[in-house]
């Protein structure tokens, strides 16, 4: 089975078009030499998130292919196949009308995948997911391993073979590599049963074609793979009750299993499908982030626990109690070793050797709490709970807020705009204090961008130890004001109710300056970022109640809307709801509410000292750059928890940093080069002005933060398209790409004083670094980038 040479010009000319894309199906191109040859091969791989998406057409599915002089396909990977549920076309009920069998199951290995495969001069080749050759970076490189260990499994005179093989009969060889000593997954695989797994066989062709799976385990038997173990179905209903089965306990034949692939036809095609287990591998995956996270500086009591709280504060206190009898336990652990191994001795302590007993652990120690609560009378004193708004100007949440205090004295309701801009102490230390005495917190601010929700999460876990016991647990709800709306309509609905409100407010005074009013609230409606659960920092809330916002004052109708969600979602938190007669009556009291305070808006549009100067670095510039990080498991982590940051820049200069004679006068000049702007109170302004940035070295602080090291080539006057002459305050310019809790961004600037501190080199080699107690990673670009016409800001 083999396309013309014209097929697959015309398929890497697709290729080649779509790397030009800036999203929805941007292919990006890889071009490396196979190991010990001079052949030049192309990878083309897609983001993840582009396949399987109905408006996005890829010019072919395969994750993993490779391609030679532009017209011979010498790698070729499986489609990307999803897991049950997924994906409307693997629904449970439309795979057992649209697929036909056989139905082969195959165990679904827990390592990383490796392509071999032969090339015309006699050459084996051997890749990675995306990746082949020797590479001029320091991350583990897994062809290379991949490689060493057919060798070994195979032997020199039978891998020849292989690659002539494979070559003749124009094969792709798709194992898995399951080695602890190289790289910890989830499963472990002790000394006997490392090595390269055969499970797959697919022709390098366009269309995916694969090896029956019996053909393929006899095969492996024949050159010398390790096999993986199969089970045919006929029948789909049968195929899904040993599936559903087998999740029941996480293992198959008394073994834990991650899940299974399913081999089956559709539309007559070779098409694939899979059965992950959720559990017990979503909470082993837990463990392993809140000890980074520990391990990272966070106290154990404010890491965020998001499910099956009580067995993991029990790992936890197991893990803590471990590396302080055993540091070098932790060492490795930091390196990215003997993960496994603690979860193993965590399970022996409680004399467990099945994961899913620690659910049901769980499950009664979850009990156990929630009797203790009840005979307690309803919310206990460990339990608190902080309503934090997400909302835009005019939403009617104060008025809600009101309503609620005065229904249950008992909540306390701190609001942002009584908290004057020169206030020493912040509404989060106010709400942290408060979360100490009252059963529920009422975070009044309008919390409408990610950063501001992302400071509530830090700063309370950063500082709780400071006002809290650490038996005390947070219940995070959010309250979305802002659900289901139409940008124009949410404009009209809430200008028309400020409009109506006049002056009474602490700060909108929409009767004696609708000008200013209007200026605010645009401000305010152009930076609003909806609640995502799915993303950090909205990921942290524990609940979220959405509300209704309409022509009609909808304030009621969301008092009653919060006090239902509540009272379903935490019984104890509320034992006896208020009737509809006692709702209305505090709520057409709350309508009376007069504000006693004053805070000055004005001072907003005075012209104020700069916060700090900085690039922005274009979005998708940066992405694309970060490609070579694709196998850095620090970085895959901040991808896989949504903390990437959502806009990059590089600062020049920070008022904190201007300390001292030559760096005051250095701040002066800067600022009589690019001028003050309008100085808005926390707004981004762009200047007239633009920016060459080159990027030249990945550093990795790791379990804290990924930033790139970079160089300012040159700043440029938009008018003239003149250099300008100014020196940076930093010493190590930066672009920071993502922190875990609770590491602010500000800390890339002190890993990269910490690594270069009396290092005499401008830029490190690569290699892993201790650094006091960080571990820091340095990988430089393999073509350093550079980046023109990136816009110059100041901040205040």
């Amino acid at each position: 089975m083999r396309d013309t040479k014209k097929e697959v010009e015309q398929l890497c000319l697709k290729l080649e078009e779509s790397t030009k894309l800036k999203r929805n199906g941007k292919c990006i191109k890889f071009t490396n030499t196979a190991h010990n040859t001079t052949t030049p091969i192309d990878s083309w791989k897609f983001l993840d998130f582009d396949y399987g998406k109905d408006k996005v057409q890829l010019p072919i599915q395969a994750r993993g292919l490779f391609t030679t002089d532009n017209n011979s396909i010498v790698v070729r990977g499986y489609d990307k196949f999803f897991n049950v549920d997924e994906k409307s076309f693997t629904k449970e009920a439309e795979l057992k009308k649209s697929t036909t069998g056989p139905y082969d199951v195959t165990l679904k290995e827990n390592g990383c995948i490796i392509f071999i495969s032969g090339l015309a001069s006699g050459d084996i080749l051997v890749c990675s997911k995306h990746s082949t050759g020797v590479r001029d970076d320091n991350t583990r490189n897994h062809a290379l391993e991949g490689e060493a260990h057919l060798r070994q499994q195979l032997g020199e005179e039978r891998v020849g073979e292989l690659a002539r093989y494979l070559h003749k009969h124009n094969l792709t060889a798709v194992t898995e590599l399951c080695d602890d000593e190289f790289e910890e997954h989830v499963l472990p695989y002790p000394k006997d049963k490392s090595g390269l797994y055969l499970h797959g066989l697919n022709y390098n062709t366009i269309k995916f074609q694969t090896v029956p799976i019996s053909d393929v385990v006899k095969f492996a038997q024949d050159w010398g793979f390790k096999t993986i173990e199969y089970l045919s179905f006929d029948n789909v209903d049968e195929l899904f009750q040993f599936l559903h089965k087998c999740s029941e306990t996480g293992t198959y034949n008394g073994r834990e299993v991650e899940g299974f692939v399913i081999r089956c036809k559709r539309n007559g095609e070779d098409f694939f499908f899979k059965y992950k287990f959720e559990e017990p591998y979503l909470l082993y995956r837990q463990f392993r982030e809140v000890t980074r996270q520990m391990l990272g500086g966070t106290p154990a009591p404010s890491i965020k626990i998001k499910k099956n709280k009580y067995i993991t504060k029990k790992y936890l206190e197991f893990v803590e109690k471990l590396f302080a009898e055993k540091p070098d336990l932790k060492e490795s652990f930091n390196l990215g070793h003997g993960i496994i191994h603690v979860r193993q001795l965590f399970l022996q302590d409680l004399h467990e050797t099945n994961g899913m007993n620690l659910l049901s652990i769980d499950a009664k120690l979850t009990e156990e709490v929630r009797k203790l609560k009840l005979d307690n009378g309803g919310v206990d004193e460990e339990t608190t709970f902080l309503l934090v708004s997400i909302s835009t100007l005019g939403c009617g949440k104060t008025t809600v807020f009101n309503t609620l205090h005065s229904l249950f004295p008992d909540w306390i309701h701190i609001q942002n705009d009584n908290v004057g801009k020169n206030a020493k102490v912040k509404i989060t230390d106010l709400a942290l204090q408060a979360l100490d005495n009252y059963p529920v917190v009422i975070f009044d601010r309008n919390n409408s961008e990610f950063r501001e929700r992302k400071q509530i999460f830090t700063t309370i876990a950063e500082k709780r130890h400071l006002y809290l016991d650490e038996r005390k647990e947070i219940k995070y709800i959010g309250i979305n004001f802002v659900n289901d709306i139409s940008e124009d309509e949410l404009w009209r609905i809430t200008f028309n109710r400020v409009k109506e409100r006049g002056d009474n407010h602490q700060s909108l005074k929409a009767a004696s300056d609708e000008e200013l009013t209007t200026k605010v609230m645009k401000g305010f409606m152009s930076r609003f970022q909806p609640v995502d659960t799915k993303r950090f920092p909205d990921s942290q809330f524990d609940h979220v109640i959405n509300l209704k916002l309409n022509e009609n004052d909808s304030s009621l109708a969301n008092v009653k809307i919060i006090i239902d969600e509540l009272s379903r979602e935490y019984p104890q938190l509320i034992k006896n709801r208020p009737s509809d007669e006692e709702i209305e009556t505090k709520f057409k009291k709350s309508l009376e509410y007069k504000p006693t305070f004053t805070k000055d808006m004005t001072s907003s549009n005075k012209k104020k000292d700069p916060t700090y100067y900085g690039i922005a670095i274009h979005r998708q510039n940066m992405l694309d750059s970060l490609n070579e990080l694709d196998k850095n498991p620090e970085y895959n982590k901040l991808k896989d928890e949504c903390l990437v940051q959502e806009s990059f820049h590089v600062t020049l200069a920070h008022v904190a940093s201007a300390r001292g004679a030559e760096r005051k006068a250095k701040w002066k000049k800067i600022k009589a080069t690019f001028g003050k702007g309008e100085g808005k109170q926390g707004e981004k302004e762009y200047l007239e002005f633009h920016a060459r940035v080159k990027l030249i070295q990945f550093v990795i602080n790791r379990g804290k933060l990924v930033c790139i090291k970079c160089e300012v080539v040159s700043i440029h006057d938009n008018k003239s398209n003149q250099v300008v002459d100014i020196e940076a305050i930093n010493r190590h310019m930066h672009v920071t790409i993502g922190c875990f809790p609770p590491t602010k961004a500000v800390e890339s600037n002190a890993t990269l004083e910490e690594l270069y501190r009396d290092d005499v080199h401008d830029v490190k080699p690569d290699g892993v670094y201790q650094v006091a107690e960080d571990v820091i990673e340095v990988k430089n670009l393999v073509n350093p980038v550079e980046l023109g016409d990136q816009k110059v800001f100041v901040y205040y």
